[in-house]
């Protein structure tokens, strides 16, 4: 499947970069973000449920690059920029793309920053509903 043209302009200018695609590794994105799903039905607390439903998104993201053949690029913001481009590509509704851009900076606030306030029960629950959103969608991507 060709990628929408919104990569090549990305790829132009520097957020993203080109990459092989390759099925193993694409499977194996898929894999990781599968066992975070399932690792978080695990009682624990809610920072541990979130940053798992996170890194399980992000390899969700990776996935759909790779599918595309491409990588985040080394510039700011190229988290941000993938996060973005995959939620659309995978038909988030715009107000689960809001919201993936504000738990994204809850994870950069408590990652870089600020571990307080804590990572809410409502936060943890809306980036594990984001995952359990994209996964499916990003599976069915790939596998048409």
């Amino acid at each position: 499947m060709p990628r929408p043209a919104t990569y090549d302009a990305l790829v132009k200018i520097g957020s993203f970069k080109e990459a092989a695609s390759e099925p193993a590794s694409i499977a194996q994105f898929l894999r990781i973000a599968e066992e975070m799903a399932t690792a978080m039905s695990a009682p624990q607390p809610e920072s541990a449920r979130f940053m798992l439903a996170y890194e399980g998104m992000f390899n969700v993201v990776m996935a759909v690059l790779e599918f595309y053949e491409v990588r985040p690029g080394d510039t700011g913001g190229h988290r941000v920029t993938a996060l973005k481009r995959v939620a659309d590509d995978l038909q988030l509704d715009p107000a689960k793309q809001s919201a993936l851009g504000r738990l994204h900076d809850i994870r950069n606030r408590v990652t870089y920053r600020a571990p307080i306030p804590p990572i809410s029960k409502s936060d943890a629950d809306a980036m594990q509903a984001i995952l359990g959103e994209m996964l499916p969608a990003a599976k069915a991507l790939i596998n048409s």
